[in-house]
């Protein structure tokens, strides 16, 4: 009553089946040159265009006075990394907090080596990144001398 119907596919006519082939476009030599032309011609006002802008310019009026190095100078330059320092200060916890606990499970599943060289590298590196602003402000009193 019921006829079995076999057909036999080799696997990528089997895996491409229903699919429509696209055929890849093949540039024409003709117009791989035109395009060449045309991307060439298309940057030159690029190239162009810091030789035309270009205005000249006089040393006078764009000098700079000097000034000498002040303690309000000083100030500035050592609160101007301060939020940076307050930033990686709040991070270093938390950071520190998570290679710890990595340290201790691979002390866990008995990798102690590894896992005691992490816990002391995370504390050496927490006491590091705390200890920053005291390296900024012995810098700062370097170039005071200077």
């Amino acid at each position: 009553m019921f006829k079995r119907k076999q057909e036999v596919y080799s696997i990528k006519e089997f895996m491409n089946r229903g699919k429509v082939e696209l055929k890849q476009f093949e540039f024409k030599e003709e117009v791989r040159e035109s395009l060449g032309v045309l991307g060439a011609v298309s940057l030159l006002p690029l190239a162009s265009k810091p030789f035309l802008a270009a205005t000249p310019a006089l040393a006078a009026e764009n000098a700079v006075p000097v000034i000498a190095p002040t303690s309000e100078m000083y100030e500035k330059m050592l609160h101007a990394f301060d939020p940076l320092i307050m930033l990686t200060q709040a991070l270093a916890y938390p950071i520190a907090m998570v290679v710890v606990l990595g340290g201790a499970i691979m002390v866990m599943i008995n990798q102690k080596e590894k896992g005691f060289s992490m816990m002391q590298t995370a504390g050496l590196g927490y006491v590091l990144v705390q200890m920053t602003p005291l390296v900024l402000n012995i810098l700062v009193d370097a170039m005071k001398v200077v």
